[in-house]
């Protein structure tokens, strides 16, 4: 049996190891006219630098991150973890953005799009599944400008909750997605839409570091390796190298799930011993 551990990261740790460089990009950032030291602290340099490495690729990214937040108004939206999707409400909620509950009406079925929580003090889990959405309804309803409000809210709410957790448990935390992909035919791959999608994290990869921990592939059909090796140069580089295939009939590739979440809080449907299905929502965001 695959052993369990919480082997993220301890957030001193890491500080004190780039403490010099920390320094480094501080100096530099302080200069540009967005920014502000409270919101831009060492924990969220440090994201920078460890995604980019060198001071003068995460200064660049971080400014033109600064800038991004600047010009969309993002500060000012202030915490908005409790506009989360829930895909347990029969219809979204007026809690949710507009842009999301338009999203959403697009799709076939409430769990195309799935956020739980199962243990508060470890990584947030997002399920994709392909086969609930509708690629030519969204594709005809959302202009590529809409697809990105969609994204980066959603970006933005998970950055919320990673970062909470992070500073609440001192550990550095990061999402886990699960793309699953039962009953995912041939006829639903949509080339325009996953140039679109593409496109979109393209454009907001550099602006969210450090957010994505594993991407999961899981059930995928046989076909979609001739397919992912058209589409993968279409996606960020980082983004690729942290896509994991995996098969739930293999004990052994519950090793991938095991760094976010505990065996007993894993549901039974990728090899763990939780039998809720579906995963409960992190409602305590909007309680």
């Amino acid at each position: 049996m695959e052993e369990e551990k919480d082997n993220r990261p301890l957030v001193k740790d890491l500080l004190e190891k780039h403490a010099s460089q920390l320094v480094e990009l501080r100096n530099i950032l302080e200069k540009e006219e967005s920014y502000c030291k409270e919101r831009y602290d060492d924990l969220w340099m440090l994201r920078f630098l460890l995604s980019h490495k060198k001071v003068s690729k995460a200064s660049a990214a971080a400014i033109s991150t600064m800038n991004f937040r600047k010009e969309r108004k993002i500060n000012e939206l202030g915490d908005i973890r409790h506009k989360m999707i829930n895909h347990l409400e029969a219809e979204t909620s007026d809690r949710n953005f507009e842009i999301h509950r338009k999203y959403m009406a697009t799709c076939k079925g409430p769990l195309a799009i799935i956020y739980s929580l199962p243990d508060p003090d470890r990584g947030l889990i997002q399920i994709i599944t392909p086969a609930q959405t509708d690629p030519e309804k969204f594709m005809k309803e959302l202009s590529f400008d809409e697809t990105m409000e969609v994204y980066l809210l959603a970006n933005e709410i998970i950055f919320q909750v990673l970062d909470d957790i992070t500073r609440r448990t001192g550990k550095l935390t990061k999402l886990l997605r699960i793309m699953d992909m039962e009953g995912y035919a041939l006829k639903d791959f949509n080339r325009a839409l996953m140039k679109r999608d593409a496109a979109a994290n393209k454009a907001l990869e550099d602006h969210y570091p450090g957010s994505l921990g594993t991407c999961i592939v899981i059930d995928a059909p046989s076909w979609i390796n001739a397919v992912w090796k058209v589409v993968k140069p279409l996606f960020p580089k980082k983004f690729v190298e942290k896509i994991a295939f995996a098969d739930i009939k293999n004990p052994k590739d519950v090793k991938y799930f095991l760094k976010y979440v505990t065996r007993d809080k894993l549901w039974e449907r990728y090899g763990g011993n939780n039998p809720e299905w579906p995963p409960s929502p992190p409602s305590q965001f909007w309680k």
